[in-house]
């Protein structure tokens, strides 16, 4: 009996040690330390197209600067299109982009006028001009000057310009995908309804426009639009709407006639989603079995084009 009791003793002993092994302790998560944040931001840089956008900016800022006409103007535009251009193209780390580009395309630049400042003391290209004071006439300045009037000249838009056009590009295009998301999600966006000044104006109104014109109706009368979603392939489109702390869901139609599926339909999805108030709303007319199906239910309630118009006037 004793043997017993230590065998299984043992035996629990070992199956607690392997539990520990194969089930390590997660409540303790390990602290990042900055180089280890410094280490995952610069992983998530799309180096090869920031790299080769910052030499494609910086060679079109300089050929520009160099260029000692009215194009010079021009010069400021190329660092923001740049900005711009990458805000749109990657998807994280907006802000370490737009300062590696700037800061990449400010050395590449230095790195041309250099070589061109030096190309222009040996007189194998013409030597840049500049006037040494205001309103005097340009003249043939040194390679150390040319390079010191880059640095001056530039630093105030290679540095900041692509960083800000980075990053509001970048936030803009974020929005933007996330719109189309929820618009893939909800199956289409809801559409701004021409005017409605008689019933036929109602029923020529697609799904989408009835939706806006609906929740703007329903709006005016103290509810709150809270979402939709098109379903049945296009065929109808919901509407949630709050009141008073309650919820109410109406669904949408534009055909011809509306049958009773459609409200049996909306009835399933009120039980399954626990909501207790609903309307069927169709710009045209119901059928008389889908009439009937809706009194059959207490909390239904079906609203034809001639009841919707004359709520919409009244």
């Amino acid at each position: 009996m004793m043997v017993d009791v230590r065998e299984e003793q043992r035996r629990t002993d070992t199956a607690a040690e392997i539990n520990a092994v194969e089930q390590p302790d997660t409540e303790e998560m390990p602290y990042l330390t900055v180089s280890g944040r410094l280490r995952m931001a610069f992983a998530a840089i799309e180096w090869r197209q920031t790299l080769g956008l910052a030499a494609i900016m910086a060679t079109g800022w300089c050929i520009l600067f160099l260029s000692q006409n009215v194009l010079q103007a021009l010069a400021g535009v190329v660092p923001v299109i740049a900005g711009l251009y990458l805000g749109r193209r990657v998807k994280s780390q907006l802000l370490l982009h737009g300062l590696i580009l700037g800061v990449t395309g400010f050395l590449i630049g230095m790195m041309i006028v250099s070589i061109y400042a030096l190309l222009g003391d040996a007189r194998m290209v013409p030597a840049y001009r500049a006037p040494v004071e205001p309103g005097a006439e340009p003249i043939p300045i040194t390679s150390g000057e040319l390079i010191l009037l880059y640095l001056s000249f530039s630093a105030f838009a290679l540095l900041p310009f692509p960083t800000f056009a980075t990053v509001m590009s970048g936030r803009s295009e974020q929005r933007n995908r996330e719109t189309r998301q929820q618009i893939m999600e909800r199956g289409g966006r809801l559409e701004r309804p021409g005017a409605v000044r008689t019933l036929e104006d109602l029923r020529g109104l697609s799904l989408p426009q009835l939706g806006t014109y609906v929740a703007n109706l329903f709006k005016k009368n103290g509810f709150t639009f809270r979402d939709w979603r098109f379903i049945d392939k296009d065929k109808h489109l919901d509407l949630e709407l709050e009141y008073q702390g309650e919820i109410y869901l109406l669904r949408l139609s534009v055909a011809d006639k509306v049958r009773p599926g459609t409200v049996q339909s909306l009835v399933q999805d009120m039980r399954r989603r626990e909501i207790k108030k609903g309307l069927v709303i169709t710009s045209t007319e119901f059928t008389p079995d889908a009439l009937k199906a809706a009194r059959g239910q207490r909390y239904i309630v079906a609203i034809d084009g001639q009841t919707l118009f004359e709520m919409a006037k009244s």
